[in-house]
Formats: C-alpha cells, sequence, structure tokens
C-alpha cells in the first residue's frame, strides 16, 4: 500500500507503478466512488467498436417478420393504449 498526500485542491498522485500496470495516462479517466470511509477509483474503459467475430451479427434479421409496417403500427398501439389509459383515469 502507498500513502499519498493530498493537496490543498484536493489533488492526489497515483504511484507510477499502478498507473502502468493499470494503463492510465494523462488522457485516462476514472470513475470516483465513495464506500464507507474508503474513496475508490476505477479506470474507465471506452467501449471498444464491434468486430466481425462479435456473435451479435449473427442475430440480425432473426426477429424480421416480413412486415414493412411494424414501426407504425407499434405507434399507433402505443397512442390507443395511451388513450384507453386516460379514458379510464378520468
Amino acid at each position: 500500500m502507498k500513502a499519498v498526500k493530498v493537496t490543498s485542491k484536493g489533488q492526489i498522485t497515483i504511484p507510477v507503478e499502478i498507473r502502468v500496470a493499470l494503463g492510465i495516462d494523462e488522457q485516462s479517466y476514472l470513475e470516483v466512488s465513495e464506500d464507507g470511509q474508503e474513496i475508490r477509483l476505477r479506470k474507465i474503459v471506452p467501449a471498444r467498436p464491434l468486430g466481425s467475430e462479435d456473435p451479435i451479427w449473427s442475430l440480425i434479421g432473426a426477429g424480421e417478420s416480413g412486415l414493412g409496417d411494424v414501426a407504425v403500427q407499434h405507434d399507433r398501439h402505443m397512442a390507443a393504449g395511451e388513450l384507453d389509459r386516460w379514458r379510464e383515469s378520468s
């Protein structure tokens, strides 16, 4: 365990060996949270773009109905439901 000093602006220096081990550099963002009497830091890892090997690609089109107006009909159905709830509450 390393001890670090807090500056008057609330800043600390993360020891170099920890930064190297976690790949933290001047472009990194850290999540700061409180847990009782502890302050926790966690490196925020940016989302990676989907690669061609990702299994999600095999699901594309798996739920196709062949209907072209599904979104329009869905919106009408939702609007009708909202009107029914409004009428019941009046």
